[in-house]
């Protein structure tokens, strides 16, 4: 007579979101991003697009070039910060169903598609209008530099809006801080793919503060909030 023995695997799975270091650490590096990114831009020079030429000429060719310069230097740095704050925030985020997970995913590949756009598109043409201002370049060949930056923008804060509303399927599917991060995100990330054309630099702000929120919540919060 043989006997059948059932072998019952008594492993525990803990998912992303289990270790309270992780949140803290996304939270952290989140808002030191912010930190780092709005106390630089204090320094910098910025004109807008549509901005008259001697206007861009005198903002430009006035400034202190080594105080922009290193000003820059630290918003870039703080974009490096955001890209690791991302890696682990979609981490966190990828639990629960497989729509989760996918969706987390997709905040992480257009996170990383945001800080590449950013330093690539944002820092460089700048750099290069602000210099080339101080050093013989004319006004509209500053200015069209320039512009590569500030339309440049717009479609980096089109994607950002299109990260809130992937964060937030990833909320709201595995059910974990489904309030501010997932419906927020996606109602702000939602206004801002319609609005980015219209209003690019008021959405960006708000999606600052969306994130801002997103990072308290995972410095502070931790498995206490996972449900709300």
């Amino acid at each position: 007579m043989s006997t059948t023995t059932t072998s019952i695997d008594t492993r525990v799975i803990e998912g992303p979101a289990s270790g309270s270091a992780l949140w803290r650490v996304g939270g952290a590096l989140g808002l030191t991003h912010v930190v780092l990114m709005f106390a630089a831009i204090t320094q910098e020079v910025m004109v807008s697009h549509g901005t008259s030429a001697a206007t861009l000429q005198d903002k430009y060719g006035g400034a202190n070039l080594n105080r922009v310069f290193a000003a820059g230097y630290v918003e870039a740095v703080s974009f490096v910060v955001l890209a690791a704050a991302i890696v682990v925030v979609a981490r966190i985020f990828r639990r629960g169903s497989e729509g989760a997970e996918v969706a987390a995913d997709a905040f992480l590949a257009l996170g990383v598609t945001f800080v590449a756009a950013t330093l690539a598109v944002g820092f460089a043409p700048g750099a290069a209008a602000l210099y080339g201002a101080q050093h013989g370049a004319d006004a509209h060949t500053v200015a069209v530099v320039n512009d590569i930056r500030n339309l440049g923008y717009q479609l980096q804060v089109m994607i950002q809006g299109a990260m809130a509303i992937a964060l937030g399927l990833a909320a709201v599917l595995g059910r974990l801080m489904n309030r501010w991060v997932g419906w927020g995100g996606i109602a702000i990330g939602a206004a801002t793919l319609v609005g980015t054309p219209f209003a690019n630099n008021g959405l960006g702000l708000i999606w600052y503060i969306w994130w801002v929120g997103v990072s308290v919540l995972l410095l502070t919060g931790g498995s206490k909030r996972a449900r709300n």
